[in-house]
């Protein structure tokens, strides 16, 4: 008979899921691999299937990880900003502190699997959508609001697949962006 399989610990997966996240920031989508993951976890293939039963499983927990850390949180944080322009300034600080490598490769993973796409399209859509609420209680108009946030979100797609890549230029563009939508000079935008 063979023995029962033990239940691995959540500090022993997140181990593996946050060293995916650092092969897919440093090394992008094709470099994620099991030797590559172990590697980047400084531990062994036994560990890893200790930790998950298989490959696929670990995919699927990393892109839900992905999807839980770095969006739903942070846009039910941005949710429990009071004031609406506040709440734009800190959306305007988490586009520029995603983690954008991380999220380039994803987008790549995602036109190759299924799966991937599916969590992308709604985490686009989610995003999106936090941002038209906001501009929607600024402009009190909802079509032009929803305008705004899905250009909001094509200036991030943009960065996060671009080969131009500036942080400053960035910031620049989401600041001049809000400006021009809430018909505001520079020294009148929120910061």
């Amino acid at each position: 008979m063979k023995p029962a399989r033990s239940t691995p610990s959540r500090y022993a997966q997140l181990r593996f899921l946050d060293a995916g996240m650092t092969v897919l920031a440093d090394r992008g989508h094709a470099a994620l691999k099991l030797a590559a993951v172990c590697e980047a976890a400084g531990a062994s293939t036994g560990s890893f299937y200790h930790a998950f039963p298989s490959w696929p499983e670990f995919t699927s927990e990393l892109i839900r990880y992905w999807r839980d850390v770095k969006s739903n949180r942070i846009i039910e944080a941005a949710r429990q900003v009071p004031d609406a322009a506040d709440r734009l300034v800190s959306l305007i600080e988490t586009g520029m502190t995603l983690p954008h490598a991380t999220e380039a490769a994803i987008r790549v993973w995602a036109a190759h699997d299924p799966e991937v796409a599916r969590h992308q399209r709604e985490v686009d859509a989610e995003r999106r959508d936090v941002i038209a609420e906001t501009y929607v209680e600024l402009l009190g108009d909802e079509e032009l609001a929803r305008q705004y946030a899905t250009t909001a979100m094509y200036l991030l797609v943009g960065y996060e697949s671009g080969t131009l890549q500036s942080l400053d230029t960035l910031a620049f563009s989401f600041r001049a962006f809000v400006e021009q939508a809430l018909g505001v000079s520079g020294d009148d935008a929120p910061r």
